[in-house]
């Protein structure tokens, strides 16, 4: 190494498993989450869900989230994709270099008795707010990568 020229630390590596939802109601219409100023997608719209908790089955951690996310109480229906997302190049917290790798289960869930959604302190602050959607209205609005493959939409 020359002299004065420090290395870049090593990228931290993180891995999270996560479960989220293509959640209908009976009409048809689909819920959608939008992501938090400050966080990564913020003002997009996403599907519910997300990290599960260490220990924690996947379904069960996406309907303490549906929860969470939007006061819906959905029933999982059967799983519709797994998908994964890598990026060795993710900026952390404070700016720092990361190599995040993500793992996302995607169910469909069904809430047979739509209310509005709220959501609760519980969400953590990443989610802004919840709506129900129908498929016209998705093809409109600016959408995460997990929510336009999951929706079957092209996203903005």
């Amino acid at each position: 190494r020359a002299a004065g020229r420090q290395a870049a630390p090593p990228a931290d590596r993180r891995q999270r498993f996560a479960a989220y939802g293509l959640v209908t109601d009976p009409a048809g219409r689909i819920l959608l989450t939008r992501i938090a100023p400050g966080y990564p997608g913020a003002g997009r719209w996403h599907l519910p869900g997300g990290g599960t908790d260490h220990g924690e089955q996947p379904a069960t951690g996406l309907l303490r989230e549906l929860v969470e996310e939007s006061g819906q109480l959905g029933t999982v229906v059967d799983l519709l994709t797994v998908d994964n997302l890598h990026n060795p190049a993710a900026l952390g917290p404070e700016g720092r270099p990361l190599d995040w790798h993500a793992v996302r289960v995607v169910y469909r869930v069904v809430v047979s008795a739509p209310t509005e959604p709220e959501v609760t302190e519980l969400a953590g602050g990443s989610t802004a707010e919840a709506g129900w959607f129908t498929s016209a209205q998705v093809e409109k609005l600016s959408l995460t990568e997990v929510a336009a493959l999951a929706t079957g939409r092209r996203g903005r």
